[in-house]
């Protein structure tokens, strides 16, 4: 008796474990975690340096996945410059110091991008400078003019995991680069500017 009751044991055991192994699950992706179509983000930074005097800035930033290949952001910054000090030489050979006024800039802007293949991706971006006395952002970028609105379109390429290549035209309207925000000669900051 003690027998046939192990072996049924025995034989329950096996047929069991074969019935749970031939039970078809379907994995799904509805059970899978989904990351949020909306993300906000927050850049805070400062800058200071003796020749362009100090800068700080606030940015807020929102993202929307649109769909899996596109994603739209918009964002807000507001530009603080702070005055700076420095010296110019005088025609009887001396040097006076002067000081510049500080600024506010509040800069829209909106753009998005979209994902060609695994390894293209095109971005673009508008934005608008809605100061009412723009200038160029001096302590913050000096080498980048971004002038009252403008837009960006870049294209990257990714080559390996480790390396990729970027190109991107940039256009402007109202950069100029010097203080006064209505005067350009047309030749920058060169020794053929007047």
């Amino acid at each position: 008796m003690k027998i046939a009751v192990k072996i049924a044991m025995v034989c329950l055991m096996c047929f069991a474990g074969n019935a749970m192994a031939q039970t078809d699950i379907k994995p799904t992706i509805d059970a899978l975690p989904t990351a949020p179509r909306l993300n906000y983000n927050l850049n805070v930074g400062a800058s200071y340096n003796s020749y362009f005097g100090a800068s700080t800035y606030v940015q807020p930033t929102a993202r929307y996945q649109v769909t899996d290949r596109f994603r739209g952001y918009a964002s807000f910054t507001f530009v603080n410059t702070m005055p700076q000090n420095y010296a110019v030489s005088t025609n009887e050979g001396g040097t006076m110091m002067r000081r510049t006024n500080g600024n506010q800039q509040y800069i829209a802007r909106v753009g998005g991008d979209y994902l060609v293949n695994d390894r293209l991706l095109l971005s673009g971006n508008v934005w608008k400078d809605l100061s009412a006395m723009p200038k160029e952002l001096g302590a913050y970028n000096n080498y980048n003019y971004m002038g009252r609105q403008g837009a960006d379109f870049s294209a990257t390429y990714k080559i390996t995991n480790n390396f990729t290549v970027t190109g991107a035209v940039r256009y402007t309207d109202g950069a100029s680069p010097y203080y006064n925000p209505y005067y350009n000669p047309g030749f920058g900051n060169s020794p053929f500017g007047y």
